[in-house]
């Protein structure tokens, strides 16, 4: 690998300012305010894909999102960057039939030009979905 294919470092700056603008969207969801955190050809894989989005995928994926848990919140608790990827800790927060479900969740975003270029989304789907069957009942 040369140094021109090396991805550019994120600055501390960058980073910041990726993490303002990630949490503004989710606070509330903004499923379609989310493509401009993007390239259009993006890789995000989000559970439950099994295989990555581009950016049309992805903002379609939060729309259904959205309607299942229309007050769903995203706060974003710490981060971190190493070169082109920024880790993003987060606290989530939707209402099921009148009940506040709280779970936590870690996004890996890779940048380029201050946009997403390939991310992957991770948290506990099994305690998501216990969390959501027990306020069903």
């Amino acid at each position: 690998m040369t140094m021109e294919t090396h991805p550019k470092a994120l600055t501390h700056e960058e980073a910041a300012n990726y993490v303002a603008r990630f949490a503004e969207r989710w606070n509330p969801l903004q499923p379609a305010a989310l493509g401009d955190l993007m390239h259009e050809d993006t890789q995000n894989r989000i559970p439950p894909m099994t295989s990555p989005a581009d950016r049309v995928g992805v903002i379609a994926h939060f729309e259904g999102t959205k309607k299942l848990l229309p007050d769903l919140r995203l706060v974003p608790t710490r981060w971190a960057a190493n070169g082109d990827a920024l880790f993003i800790e987060w606290r989530a927060e939707a209402t099921v039939k009148g009940q506040t479900l709280t779970w936590t969740g870690v996004d890996r975003v890779q940048l380029r030009d201050g946009k997403t270029y390939a991310a992957e989304a991770y948290w506990d789907t099994r305690r998501v979905a216990e969390l959501v069957a027990a306020a069903m009942r």
